[in-house]
């Protein structure tokens, strides 16, 4: 009897091993049959498509295992909208969420970009009910209409200058006439106005950024929101007081 039992014994120590052993051979072969996925890394700066009509502005500040930048369109007759994507490259496409602002609302859709070298070729295809995410990021095509060729940010920013009439806006990511400004505000000495060239100001959507163009400056400066009717960066701060009022260091500077 001792006999029989101890035999048992072996047997069923022999199958458990048995089963352990073939769940270990399984698992090791379905993650062999996981795809490795590849990506490459996109080299920092913008990349631009301009025909004088519409404009296509993508900038990659962030390049690595997360690609990040600033998008923005602008089409003609169409409302520009404009924000930033946070993504991957696979296979040699950049496929990222693309957060953005039209209209005063705030969006999220996704984007892709083939990556053609010093060039980027968006990619259309089936979008979910609401159209903010592709059925199959794998089955896209790309349009060469119109090709995003990367250019110097500097250069692309350089091109907008005060003396022409234009400036260049990092909210809106584009040139900007001074004339299209709604917002305006003359000069202050000792809190009375005087005369000069205004400060030109816009607001994003939500109203969490503005953006301060000086006189004789080619390019903005982006204030913080931080609190109600308050914006702050290091050496200025707008808040609203009879309109609008602009400090440097603590001195009134500009108001309207």
């Amino acid at each position: 009897m001792k006999k029989l039992i101890i035999l048992s014994c072996v047997v069923f120590a022999m199958l458990s091993c048995r089963n352990k052993d073939a769940k270990k051979a399984d698992a090791h072969e379905v993650k062999s049959e996981v795809p490795q996925q590849t990506s490459t890394a996109l080299d920092l700066g913008c990349y631009v498509f301009n025909d004088g009509k519409n404009k296509v502005s993508l900038e990659i500040t962030e390049s690595g295992a997360e690609v990040k930048g600033n998008l923005s369109y602008a089409f003609a007759e169409k409302d520009k909208n404009t924000g930033t994507f946070i993504g991957q490259v696979k296979d040699g496409v950049l496929v990222a969420n693309y957060t953005f602002q039209s209209e005063g609302l705030e969006s999220v859709r996704q984007v892709a970009f083939q990556v053609q070298k010093d060039t980027l070729m968006e990619c259309y295809g089936d979008m979910n009910a609401d159209g903010t995410t592709f059925k199959d990021v794998n089955n896209l095509t790309f349009s060469s209409d119109m090709p995003l060729v990367k250019t110097d940010c500097d250069e692309q920013k350089n091109a907008c200058l005060y003396k022409d009439g234009k400036v260049y806006s990092t909210l809106e990511q584009n040139c900007l006439t001074l004339a299209s400004f709604k917002t305006k505000l003359n000069p202050l000495k000792d809190g009375a106005r005087v005369e000069g060239n205004p400060t030109y100001i816009i607001f994003s959507a939500d109203n969490s950024k503005a953006e301060i163009f000086l006189p004789d400056s080619d390019k903005g400066i982006v204030l913080e929101k931080s609190s109600e009717g308050n914006w702050d960066s290091k050496q200025y701060k707008l808040f609203a007081w009879k309109g609008l009022v602009l400090q440097e260091k603590g001195i009134a500077i500009y108001g309207g």
